[in-house]
């Protein structure tokens, strides 16, 4: 019996895969090789495809909407699983080491989780849990995990996931300044932020206020991890990142203060040497943006 399916060209889930990872078609366009009016049009056939608008454009890049988050989230299941689907077909070696350096807060937030759906007896991480940027080209490891712009010289980097940002803060903080704080009210509290302000920048622009560095009453954590077990302790207001932070709202350590929620300027990335890499470092690469791609911000409940 021969059964007839209607699908979308595969280029355009994996153009609308990179768009969703990347927040942006010209962004998505350099990680495939493909012109930005290529990803357009691709993410328009699926979008024809589907009948519903998978992006919401603006001056800067895209955004997702709730159909586009669904939609990315169950082809990046797809993904995952076509490319596990041989592994009983295939022959395999023996147990290939791919060595990864990443941060901590990264480690503790989203990969240790992961790992069981990462690893196999075919493919096994050796990891480096770490601050100190690994070098690549020295072959110190074969895949990092970096936090930023991913500006980064004589590296190929790709964004882990999108990520929105938002304020929070313990309950009893958040009850005596209530869940649509004014931009005041949050600035007469202390600020608590990890390395960089980024994220508290881009929320305060977003609102008309410059905020250039901290001030005397600020705190400063290295780790993302340890700027929410400060929050939760009601030591100040900070930025929650979602997805990162998603479990501290659900289960009602942390509770939002705003609902405006704005794009966070730096992201974890998935940085590679340039280059061909040898195939077991491919194969990890790939679990990794796959798993990567199901993994979407959540809205603050009070925006929802």
């Amino acid at each position: 019996m021969t059964h007839s399916l209607s699908l979308p060209p595969l280029e355009s889930l994996t153009a609308v895969l990179a768009a969703g990872r990347t927040g942006s078609f010209s962004a998505a366009a350099l990680e495939l090789g493909v012109t930005h009016a290529a990803i357009s049009r691709r993410v328009q056939a699926a979008e024809a495809w589907l009948g519903v608008a998978l992006f919401e454009r603006h001056g800067r890049g895209v955004r997702t909407t709730p159909d586009g988050d669904r939609f990315i989230a169950r082809v990046g299941e797809a993904f995952t699983m076509i490319a596990r689907s041989g592994d009983q077909w295939r022959q395999r070696r023996g147990t290939e080491i791919v060595r990864l350096s990443i941060l901590p807060a990264f480690a503790k937030l989203w990969l240790f989780r992961a790992l069981d759906k990462l690893q196999d007896a075919h493919l096994r991480f050796d990891m480096q849990v770490e601050h100190r940027l690994a070098d690549l080209e020295k072959g110190e490891v074969d895949i990092a995990v970096r936090c930023g712009n991913g500006q980064w010289a004589d590296v190929s980097a790709t964004p882990l996931f999108r990520e929105m940002v938002y304020p929070v803060a313990a309950p009893s903080l958040a009850a005596r300044l209530g869940r649509d704080a004014g931009v005041q009210a949050i600035l007469a509290e202390t600020l608590v932020h990890d390395s960089t302000v980024t994220s508290w920048r881009a929320w305060l622009a977003a609102h008309g206020v410059a905020y250039s560095k901290p001030r005397p009453q600020d705190i400063r954590f290295e780790d993302y991890d340890t700027v929410l077990a400060a929050l939760e302790a009601g030591l100040g207001i900070g930025m929650l990142r979602s997805p990162l932070g998603d479990p501290w709202v659900a289960n009602g350590r942390l509770v939002p203060i705003s609902p405006l929620w704005v794009p966070n300027p730096y992201l974890y990335h998935l940085v590679t040497r340039t280059g061909t890499p040898r195939p077991a470092v491919a194969e990890a690469r790939d679990r990794l943006l796959a798993l990567a791609a199901e993994f979407s911000p959540v809205p603050p409940p009070s925006a929802r």
